[in-house]
């Protein structure tokens, strides 16, 4: 895996201050105040305060906070003493952005798991949406991420943008007691959602990748 950049990687930090990666720092800074005060626990709703005025890039969070949310989710979970700040601070310094730095796009989905072998998240992933589905229901209580294009599927041939165009999602769970709780499934959202199969989640859409956690639970 490529050279993972966190907080405690001091004299990157120093040259970032003046270089190309000062807008990270003024967004950790940023992000930092508006979270302060906040449970460390886990997060709902990127469009509710205060994760939709945090950034990442040039974009609040409520356009392109997903994956950093689900990822943060998840890490709690496993018991990683991590903060959401952080999350977002190494996302930045890593270059997660998916096509454009500026963070409209959000983050790429397939490139997540650079931050979960950093942070010690033992994970299994699949690309088949049906085939997730069935890997989820686990045997003992566990945890995971879904990525998916917003848009629904269409038998027309889909050219250029148009594949894009109903932007990406991703989503952390909980399966425990033959129950899914999806966190952050709607923007909106104050609670986690509750749905007996996953692929509930992702019907109609077109499934990009799924990583099931392996870790005991924590939390």
């Amino acid at each position: 895996m490529k050279n993972w950049l966190t907080a405690a990687n001091k004299s990157f930090i120093a040259s970032a201050v003046h270089g190309r990666d000062h807008q990270t720092m003024l967004n950790m800074e940023h992000n930092s105040k508006l979270f302060s005060g906040q449970i460390n626990g886990l997060l709902n709703g990127q469009r509710t305060e205060p994760l939709c005025n945090m950034r990442y890039g040039t974009y609040p969070l409520s356009w392109n906070g997903c994956e950093l949310i689900a990822c943060y989710n998840c890490a709690k979970m496993l018991g990683k003493e991590v903060t959401f700040p952080q999350v977002v601070f190494e996302f930045e310094l890593n270059k997660m952005h998916y096509l454009f730095q500026n963070g409209y796009w959000g983050t790429a989905p397939k490139k997540l798991w650079y931050f979960f072998k950093k942070h010690d998240m033992p994970y299994r992933s699949c690309r088949n949406g049906e085939e997730f589905a069935k890997m989820a229901k686990t045997a003992c209580a566990s945890c995971g991420i879904i990525s998916f294009w917003n848009n629904k599927r269409s038998t027309a041939k889909l050219h250029g943008l148009d594949f894009f165009s109903g932007g990406l999602h991703t989503v952390a769970y909980r399966w425990r007691a033959g129950r899914f709780y999806l966190y952050n499934l709607y923007g909106n959202d104050t609670a986690p959602r509750t749905m007996s199969d996953i692929a509930e989640a992702y019907s109609e859409k077109r499934f990009i990748i799924g990583y099931i956690f392996d870790g005991e639970l924590k939390a």
